[in-house]
């Protein structure tokens, strides 16, 4: 399709966008079609040549670059072999050059050799194909501040040939961001730096390098700090990779001391080594054994050392990184750093943080590790704002009844989310005078801990996932008064096991009438009383249906009361004296008849046990040897305790109907387990008909959220162990467990 000639007879056009047409460049622009457009400075004519069928033929391109004198922008496809016409020349004032959908077969040194020398910003994005790039591409690009070919697919050892014609140049922008490429003959996936391939790149004054994502697995030689001009960054990104520093980790921090100019620094997802590997040792007997780490890593002793932040480094992410720790301490005293991600840090210590001066860290994600190594390894952060610690098993400390952050005293924003907290210790959250923002996102509270109203400053709330049937009237209180005095409020509360009854009659009347700001549009699900589930939406429209009763029992109840109160004290006054003794005799005798027949047991067994295959070994050699034979109590476990013959339904109906207690054992394979679903049902059923005192789930080798759904609706009556790796909770565990089943 060809433009007409005055299609565009607009003389104060300074920005045309045509992408996404069927505009093709070979024969779609006459030489006048931007005549009357001289003022023009950004032309978008990307993503039109992905229609057209191509060969291996070379394509013209042909643009009226007469007519774009003072074009600074220039966004085209890339394809085939293109060749462009000298009319690219004229373009005299073109900075930016940005091919988007890049089909192209081959980069020669001759292919951009007609644009203008004045380029300073080339862009390459959107190639899905590996192609060649011949190693003098780029030298008609004398000017060139910024190179920018993230995600196209040539390769890490290719990209790094491609700056040989800027050596010895300044760049602001080298962005090399996942250049790797898997199907490639000519270059391998995984790349090891050496001296040769960061020949070029390592005379370049950058501001800005982004090599993440390119299966580096291996640095030859220290190649990676071979830079003749260190001071020249400000950023450097080496995430996903897998390249290890241990080697010369020295040379490298020296090296990064001499980047003083050195803004922000990403090394994250790095995966290297594991923590107490597992190995095969007898490949007879396939003895699975933990390997001494002392013997693994060859008996040597491993260098600690403090780091020292640069002056000048705002913002560090060592993020996701499964490697050994080769620091101790790191100093961030007198530095500007002012954002540190140190989030799923997996290593084999902790590093401890250490400040002699003023620091001026306001942002600190410290989530996935373990809360018992991080707690006591910082200074006091006087002007944190912003704290991460989600999914750090915080509930390992909360029993000790300790100041958590003690050292972060003018906090505004905490998220504690995915952190098994159920209560909060009484100095736990001690001195967050100043917290505006609190996460207690995935969690298992199922009352809402009262600290949280001491925050005078709270204006938002995340209590999401939780297990909360409601909220109390103090809290919605609190909340309006909140919001209030400060004008917002904003509270999540999606995910909680909401019950609609008389008793959350004004919790759900609240969720509509306060003016605090609530998420799903004020719209929970909610348990009703016979069974089933609403919306509270829907329910509170409604509410004359549902809770018509309420106030009209309570006056029925009140009144009962008080006529059953009179006629007892008339009859306690006239009958007391004379028939004292028949009186105390037949209380006695119905007292003694109650007693009795409550403690009548007609239960054959004490516990019945749900197990999938791979539990049956937890439940042979760890359950049964404490609770039969220490206990006293009498287990029924399918592999034993069931008839041989008899009906798989009617046996395990029966043995439950029969048990005191019920306990699931929810293991990796439990969720696809053919009977789980009947037992969980059948459970439920005892448990309303009062048969059944206790249902009892362990989640061993697996996570809680794995636990079957079905046992949602009665999830507050449900007793939940997570049973632990490490031999120090054991008894813990063993106690509670006793305690429920006795």
């Amino acid at each position: 399709m060809a433009l007409d000639t005055h299609a565009f007879d607009l003389p104060f056009l300074t920005k045309l966008l045509l992408s996404n047409n069927h505009l093709n460049v070979s024969d779609s622009y006459s030489e006048k079609v931007f005549h009357s457009s001289s003022k023009l400075r950004e032309l978008d004519i990307k993503r039109n040549m992905r229609y057209a069928s191509y060969s291996e033929n070379q394509l013209d391109y042909n643009l009226p670059g007469a007519s774009l004198i003072n074009l600074e922008e220039l966004v085209i496809d890339l394809v085939c072999f293109p060749k462009f016409n000298s009319s690219f020349q004229k373009m005299s004032n073109l900075q930016t050059l940005i091919f988007d959908d890049c089909f192209i077969c081959y980069l020669s040194n001759e292919t951009f050799m007609n644009f203008p020398q004045t380029v300073k910003e080339l862009q390459m994005r959107s190639c899905q194909y590996f192609f060649v790039v011949e190693i003098d591409a780029l030298k008609y690009f004398p000017m060139l501040r910024i190179l920018d070919i993230n995600d196209t697919p040539i390769s890490l050892s290719q990209a790094l040939q491609m700056v040989y014609p800027l050596q010895n140049t300044n760049m602001d922008i080298i962005n090399f961001h996942h250049v790797s490429v898997e199907n490639s003959k000519i270059y391998p996936y995984d790349v090891i730096l050496t001296p040769k391939l960061m020949e070029y790149i390592s005379t370049i004054c950058i501001k800005i390098l982004d090599i993440s994502e390119n299966s580096i697995c291996s640095i030859s030689n220290k190649s990676l700090i071979l830079f003749q001009h260190p001071q020249c960054f400000e950023q450097l990104i080496l995430s996903a990779n897998r390249l290890g520093l241990g080697y010369f980790i020295s040379d490298f921090v020296s090296f990064v001391y001499r980047m003083t100019n050195l803004t922000l620094f990403d090394n994250s997802y790095v995966p290297l080594e594991y923590k107490n590997p597992q190995f095969l040792h007898d490949s007879q007997t396939l003895n699975l054994r933990v390997k001494d780490s002392s013997i693994s890593k060859g008996n040597f002793e491993k260098p600690s050392f403090t780091f020292h932040i640069p002056k000048n480094l705002k913002y560090v992410r060592i993020s996701h990184v499964m490697a050994r720790n080769y620091v101790k301490n790191i100093d961030i005293s007198n530095t500007l750093l002012a954002t540190l991600d140190f989030s799923y840090y997996n290593t084999d210590m902790f590093p401890r943080f250490i400040c002699d001066g003023f620091n001026n860290l306001e942002y600190l994600d410290i989530s996935g590790i373990e809360s018992t190594k991080t707690f006591g390894q910082f200074p006091i952060l006087k002007h944190l704002k912003i704290l991460k610690m989600a999914q750090s098993q915080l509930y390992k400390l909360i029993p000790q009844n300790v100041s958590i952050f003690n050292w972060t005293t003018y906090l505004t924003s905490l998220d504690v989310s995915h952190n098994y907290l159920w209560y909060l210790g009484e100095k736990s959250f001690e001195g967050l005078n100043s917290l505006t923002s609190l996460n207690v996102s995935n969690n298992m509270f199922q009352t809402i801990p009262r600290v949280i109203m001491s925050f005078a400053h709270l204006t938002e709330l995340d209590l999401s996932f939780n297990l909360l049937s409601m909220l109390e009237d103090d809290l919605t209180v609190w909340i309006n008064v909140q919001n209030k005095h400060f004008g917002h409020f904003k509270l999540y509360l999606q995910g909680n096991a909401f019950i609609c009854t008389c008793e959350t009659a004004n919790f759900l009347t609240w969720i509509f009438d306060t003016k605090a700001s609530l998420d799903l549009d004020k719209n929970y699900t909610c348990r009703l009383p016979g069974g089933g589930n609403n919306f509270t939406k829907n329910v509170t429209e409604e509410y004359h249906n549902y809770f018509s009763a309420c106030n009209a029992a309570l006056w029925v109840k009140l009144g009962v009361s008080l006529l059953t109160t009179i006629c007892f004290c008339i009859m306690c006054i006239t009958l007391v004296y004379n028939f004292r003794w028949r009186i105390l005799f037949y209380f006695h005798r119905k007292f003694l008849i109650i007693v009795e027949k409550g403690l009548e047991v007609n239960f054959k067994y004490d516990v019945y046990v749900s197990y999938s295959d791979d539990g049956a070994f937890f439940i042979k050699n760890i359950l049964q040897p404490t609770i039969e034979h220490r206990w006293g109590l009498r287990m029924c476990c399918e592999d034993r305790d069931f008839d041989v013959g008899a009906s798989n339904l009617d046996v395990r109906a029966r043995s439950i109907n029969k048990s005191r207690h019920i306990i699931f054992v929810i293991t990796p394979s439990f969720i696809t387990r053919e009977w789980n679903h009947f037992e969980i049902e059948r459970a439920k059923y005892e448990k309303f008909t009062k048969d059944l005192q206790k249902i009892v789930v362990i989640a061993h080798k697996t996570s809680l959220q794995n636990t079957p759904s079905e046992l949602s609706t009665i999830w507050n009556d449900v007793c939940v162990i997570e049973w632990p790796e490490e031999g120090g909770e054991l008894f813990t565990v063993w106690q509670k467990l006793r305690l429920w089943l006795f």
